[in-house]
């Protein structure tokens, strides 16, 4: 790396910095108004339509996950998209807690349904591409899909067998060019990018042939790395990863509920709701309720949501979010370059139903 690319990065990074610094010191003087507004909008739905997964990566929870695994119901789909779309729509997202969105045979079928509602505003997912063939490249790139994400390592079939321990490397590379090339040639209708898991030297990574291959079709700017892992609450530690991979341990003091839980619910194959998209990996911890006898928004205005929020800064914090280094603080909704994020947050549009009503009055007094 040259000089000028050193200072370049550099200044970039701090900018970044000094950003985050400016919103933590303003937000004790909006902490009231900000978190009013985020707590009244339910801008993003994530839907875990399987927790089945192709692969056993190194870095991710689901070798871990001990509940049952299962495939949503077309008839439970429909009642969550018919009520997200009833509060007001926003983003989706098809990304489970843990397992592989393309392993869900039904899925393009569930993004076509999902944007036939113009409340929907994008459709996203992040995928290892190995089932991709099975559906195939043209139909996924015509669903309606707004963002596609690729989990993978670096392009190389020893790594790729080392961080995602599965030998079906050909498979995967022959998926992701597959798929650029019907994207690029139809125009560029999803947004397609790839992110890269690594264990080895970014030099390394950068002169593998299969790298090249890859940026030809997706292009560089579109391809990022990581080196740096999340440990799930504790669930992985550094023994199991692999090269020059490392955890976080940049551990953030509590001083405020954190960011997923006003994100928007994670509502789990077989019905249940996370306060949390992100580490709930046998959704028990996190869980406010169940979509198939509650209404979405009851649930996500509800008071088991709102306990655990109160509950964050306190002795009461759930064990799951005490350890978790994905913790991020509410001054990020207060950034400059997130702006556009905090203007997505509006009231949502269906009032909450009596009996819920009720509950929030319940718990209030309680």
């Amino acid at each position: 790396m040259n000089l000028s690319n050193l200072v370049t990065l550099l200044t970039r990074k701090a900018k970044f910095e000094l950003a985050g610094l400016r919103a933590a010191l303003v937000y004790p003087f909006r902490k009231k108004e900000l978190i009013d507004r985020l707590s009244q909008a339910m801008c993003n739905v994530n839907i875990e339509t399987t927790n089945i997964c192709n692969a056993k990566c190194v870095f991710c929870a689901y070798q871990y996950q001990t509940r049952a695994t299962g495939v949503m119901d077309m008839g439970l789909f429909r009642k969550i998209i018919k009520e997200f779309v009833e509060c007001g729509g926003g983003n989706l997202g098809f990304t489970p807690t843990v397992g592989e969105p393309l392993v869900d045979k039904h899925i393009i079928e569930r993004i076509r349904y999902a944007r036939r509602h113009p409340e929907i505003k994008s459709i996203s997912m992040f995928s290892n591409m190995l089932s991709l063939h099975k559906l195939g490249a043209e139909a996924l790139a015509t669903s309606g899909l707004s963002a596609l994400t690729v989990s993978t390592s670096g392009f190389d079939r020893e790594m790729y067998l080392r961080v995602y321990r599965t030998t079906m490397y050909e498979r995967m590379l022959e998926n992701v060019i597959e798929f650029a090339e019907v994207n690029n040639r139809l125009g560029r209708p999803v947004n397609f990018t790839v992110d890269m898991r690594v264990d080895r030297p970014l030099h390394e990574v950068l002169s593998y042939p299969d790298y090249h291959k890859v940026a030809a079709v997706v292009g560089v700017e579109n391809i990022g790395v990581k080196f740096r892992y999340d440990s799930w609450g504790g669930k992985i530690t550094q023994e199991e990863l692999t090269g020059n991979m490392k955890l976080r341990r940049n551990l953030r003091p509590r001083w405020s509920p954190c960011t997923e839980l006003f994100m928007g619910p994670m509502v789990y194959w077989d019905g249940k709701v996370g306060g949390c998209n992100c580490r709930d990996v046998d959704a028990s911890e996190l869980v406010v309720g169940n979509v198939r006898n509650q209404h979405l928004a009851d649930i996500w205005f509800g008071p088991e949501l709102k306990r655990l929020r109160e509950e964050f800064t306190t002795s009461k914090i759930k064990n799951l979010c005490k350890s978790c280094t994905h913790y991020n603080h509410l001054s990020l909704y207060l950034r400059k370059d997130n702006a556009a994020v905090l203007e997505a947050f509006k009231p949502c549009q269906r009032p909450i139903s009596k009996d819920a009503e009720k509950e929030n009055e319940q718990a209030a007094v309680t």
